[in-house]
């Protein structure tokens, strides 16, 4: 006759208890995250200051905020925007050393 534990401890039961407490680990992170950062929304302005990340008002040849991963864009292609990395305005003809290519 097959005993009960047997069935309880199985090597597929094991598995499969694994695999979900893996998974569930895995997911709790996700908790931890700010409800603004898991609605998609970015953060109104950095937190590193312009002297710090050496910005300027001009590009850098080709470089500048406007086209940077990092810049948050104003009302209108002129107007000054913000930066996930940088505090304060940024004006989209700028440049820093937090300058990431968009491509």
């Amino acid at each position: 006759m097959t005993d009960p534990l047997d069935l309880l401890i199985s090597r597929r039961g094991t598995l499969r208890f694994l695999v979900g407490a893996a998974g569930s680990a895995a997911s709790l992170p996700l908790l931890a995250w700010p409800v603004s950062a898991r609605a998609g929304t970015l953060p109104a302005s950095g937190t590193a200051s312009k002297s710090a990340l050496q910005y300027q008002d001009h590009p850098k040849g080709t470089s500048s905020c406007a086209n940077c991963a990092n810049f948050i864009p104003g009302k209108n292609p002129d107007a000054a925007g913000r930066c996930i990395i940088v505090a304060g305005d940024i004006s989209p003809k700028g440049w820093c050393l937090a300058y990431a290519g968009n491509g």
